[in-house]
């Protein structure tokens, strides 16, 4: 690889701000009821967090160059994905939960077109599944997120989910939003960036990405025996990385809540626990692959997430409960206030075998007390 290729990919971190950062704006230039996308199945090179390169796959969108791209479409669309298998193995594309968004093996350097309805709003990861889990756990996954038709609650309160999925619970949250003592501020607001992050999690075993760069074989069925995972990921990234990125950590001010989109591509089990707030459980994963927004909306401060798992969670950035009143707004304490999100499962915090807390860890910050303070 030249090093300028690798050097692209090292900043597809930036990249994937700079498109969550516009990404209202890039969906306004798309065909009305029509997603089109491009997405190749590369080989590549990637630097780990204490400065390992291993050997990996990817989708990659050819225009941006962004490595595992967030694919977005609202339901209802035509969603049209162009694959091109740029490496040396047939390929197979597929969305858990989304029957219909399969496709057959795509030889090596040949390319293919998958057509689909986009589902209920929600969201879902795209992946590789011509070898079980072998492909996804290499580095070919990516999420995809629907937005619904109709997100509204009976009272009028904007939801990611479409009103036909909606639970008397997860209503309740979200009309409870800007409307009440202990939710002061505004109510959830779905075309605003900032109200949305997507936590994708996976992790790296590099003796089986060895493997799969020296062309050798790896056995589908026994791989999760043969696992043993040394570098854990949040959206690519690891540790100081992940901590810093602009697309992964929530920022806001007090009333300015977020979904977060959780969701799990690898083989281990995580438990993502949040400091500062608790968070809502907005929905779960089903035991055929499908997602049902919950009935019983529990307020966690850690929650599970097995091999591709997907659930979201509302993050309310209200007043740290550790905080009293008294004491509110902090007058000693320096704006932003920072909470740490990492995972409880604690092999999940390292990198190589050691290095802490260089793994699964970032942050979300309270910037002020409120916006009009600011």
């Amino acid at each position: 690889m030249r090093r300028r290729d690798f050097l692209a990919y090292g900043s597809a971190s930036a990249l994937l701000a700079l498109y969550l950062q516009n990404q209202d704006a890039v969906a306004q230039k798309s065909s009305p009821g029509v997603v089109a996308a491009e997405l190749h199945l590369e080989e590549i090179y990637e630097e780990l967090i204490d400065g390992e390169v291993v050997f990996a796959l990817a989708f990659r969108d050819p225009v941006t160059r962004i490595i595992r791209p967030p694919l977005r479409a609202r339901q209802g669309d035509t969603v049209r994905i162009k694959l091109v298998n740029k490496t040396r193995v047939p390929r197979r594309f597929a969305i858990t939960g989304v029957s219909a968004a399969s496709s057959a093996l795509i030889p090596a350097g040949r390319s293919a077109t998958v057509r689909f309805t986009a589902p209920v709003g929600g969201s879902y990861i795209y992946h590789d599944n011509s070898q079980g889990a072998v492909g996804r756990v290499l580095g070919l996954h990516g999420p995809f997120v629907v937005l619904p038709k109709n997100g509204k609650t009976l009272a009028g309160s904007e939801t990611p989910y479409s009103k036909a999925r909606l639970t008397t619970a997860a209503s309740a949250v979200f009309d409870a939003l800007g409307k009440t003592a202990r939710f002061p501020g505004d109510p959830w607001l779905p075309n605003l960036a900032s109200r949305e992050r997507i936590w994708l999690m996976s992790q790296i075993d590099p003796a089986i990405n060895r493997a799969a760069e020296q062309n050798q074989a790896i056995d589908q069925y026994g791989l999760r025996n043969q696992f043993k995972p040394r570098y854990f990921t949040l959206n690519g990234l690891s540790g100081y990385d992940s901590s810093h990125d602009a697309a992964t950590v929530p920022e806001g001010y007090v009333g300015e809540p977020c979904l977060v989109r959780t969701m799990n591509a690898g083989l281990n089990t995580h438990g993502p626990h949040i400091h500062g707030n608790h968070v809502f459980l907005l929905s779960d994963t089903l035991v055929d692959g499908k997602v049902a927004v919950n009935t019983n909306v529990l307020e966690l401060d850690t929650w599970m997430l097995k091999a591709m798992d997907r659930k979201d969670i509302l993050l309310p950035f209200e007043r740290p409960q550790e905080i009293p009143l008294a004491a509110w707004p902090p007058r000693e304490e320096p704006w932003p206030l920072l909470y740490p999100m990492h995972c409880h499962i604690e092999m999940s915090q390292t990198a190589g075998g050691g290095n802490y807390p260089q793994g699964i860890v970032t942050h979300w910050g309270l910037l002020g007390a409120s916006r009009e303070g600011a």
